[in-house]
């Protein structure tokens, strides 16, 4: 047997390498590019600064500081433009705006009352920049001086000042109103100690005869009545409308009105007197220029005359007109010198103005006791057979059955006679 000759060994395979691959290449040269980067970000970029200003100074944070105290800014300076410096990693920084942050004064240090020269801080407004140790240095201005103290409110009325006024001939001033009617005033209170008053000096071009409402500025007066002006004190109004009335005033002579009287009665018999004949009163242009005489209050005198008494009658006024005499009433005294009474029993009486469908039976035989006045010597011959007692359907409610109803006095034989007192008769009403 032919002995088998030995195998050649299988050649030896080559082993790539990573290197070896061009893509593979591309892949490492990007992934190093990156970690330089991130290496050059966080190792020698951190130190990166950026400058912002910032519109203004913002006074309202962190004020509980100062409001624990009992103080409250009164006078603070309005700073704009607020250079900041800004600190940190440069990518993060470049995004940053002004409107991302906040320049306040440090109120920490206030101990007190009075003038603080504070310094100034800033803040980012959110928290998008937490985490990103960010340092924020305020470089100018760097203080703010702020004054505090004990703020308090005080309620003042409108004092109206009409001394420089005009007021034409025939006119008055009748009163001044204003609008806000008080202003309430904000300060320290050491300031607001010395505000007495709020008052509000009106002037016009010309003489007023008419009624006008002016805008008028408001000043602060002290116990003296002298203007001042305090630093830090403000008022919730500046100016008032301040509303004049202005009225003319007319002399009008008073007449009274009686009522309670007979048909036909001639007033002009009463002989009476009024402790004044006419009365000052007051009212616009419009109204008071139609009028030509003032009404008394009428006097009853069915009811309420007797000899020897005065009367006290309201003088009714018109809307809008005003007494300028200070009274408002008026006395009124009858001269019954010529005068006598009488009392009498009434027996004529008669039913006028009966429905077509009704019946009225006067039961009562006498009108009793009727008082009488007039001049005496129409009193000495005046009978009973001359006088009438009048039950008036139509100006009385008319029910069936037995009512008692009212009777008015009539004395046809004399136009200055009349009788005091009410008086009635029963009737029988029945229904055709």
């Amino acid at each position: 047997m032919t002995p088998k000759k030995p195998e050649a060994p299988a050649p030896e395979k080559r082993r790539l390498s990573i290197l070896d691959s061009h893509a593979a290449l591309l892949i490492s040269a990007v992934l190093c590019a990156v970690l330089s980067w991130l290496v050059v970000s966080i190792y020698f970029d951190s130190n990166s600064s950026n400058t912002v200003t910032v519109p203004s100074v913002t006074y309202n944070y962190q004020t509980s500081t100062y409001t624990a105290l009992g103080l409250d800014i009164v006078s603070a300076p309005e700073i704009s433009n607020v250079r900041v410096r800004i600190e940190g990693s440069g990518t993060v920084i470049g995004n940053i705006q002004p409107s991302d942050i906040m320049v306040y004064p440090r109120y920490s240090t206030v101990r007190g009352a009075g003038e603080a020269t504070l310094s100034l801080e800033a803040r980012f407004i959110t928290s998008d920049y937490e985490n990103f140790n960010i340092t924020l240095t305020v470089e100018n201005p760097t203080t703010v001086t702020v004054v505090f103290d004990e703020v308090s409110e005080k309620v003042l009325p409108v004092t109206v000042d009409t001394s420089q006024v005009s007021i034409a001939e025939g006119f008055i001033l009748n009163r001044s109103s204003s609008v806000p009617a008080e202003v309430t005033l904000t300060g320290p209170t050491s300031e607001l100690d010395t505000v007495a008053s709020v008052t509000a000096v009106v002037t016009a071009g010309e003489a007023l005869s008419d009624s006008v409402t002016l805008d008028t500025p408001l000043e602060m007066r002290d116990e003296n009545g002298d203007v001042i002006t305090p630093q830090y004190t403000t008022m919730d109004a500046d100016t008032a409308e301040i509303s004049l009335n202005v009225l003319q005033v007319r002399e009008l002579p008073l007449v009274v009105d009686f009522i309670g009287l007979p048909a036909g009665f001639d007033t002009s018999s009463l002989s009476y007197t009024l402790d004044r004949q006419t009365m000052r009163v007051a009212g616009p242009a419009r109204t008071i220029s139609t009028l030509t005489e003032l009404s008394v209050a009428s006097l009853d005198l069915g009811q309420n005359f007797a000899f020897d008494r005065d009367y006290q009658l309201n003088v009714e006024l018109p809307d809008g007109i005003v007494s300028q005499d200070g009274v408002n009433t008026v006395t009124l005294t009858f001269d019954t010198s010529g005068m006598d009474t009488t009392t009498l029993n009434i027996s004529n009486i008669r039913v006028i103005n009966v429905p077509s469908d009704v019946n009225v039976e006067v039961l009562s035989s006498l009108v009793s006791n009727v008082q009488l006045y007039g001049p005496a010597e129409e009193i000495a011959t005046l009978g009973a057979d001359s006088i009438v007692a009048v039950v008036d359907c139509q100006s009385i409610s008319v029910t069936t059955g037995q009512q008692t109803l009212p009777v008015s006095i009539q004395i046809p034989s004399s136009s200055r006679i009349f009788a005091v007192g009410s008086y009635t008769v029963q009737c029988e009403i029945t229904t055709q």
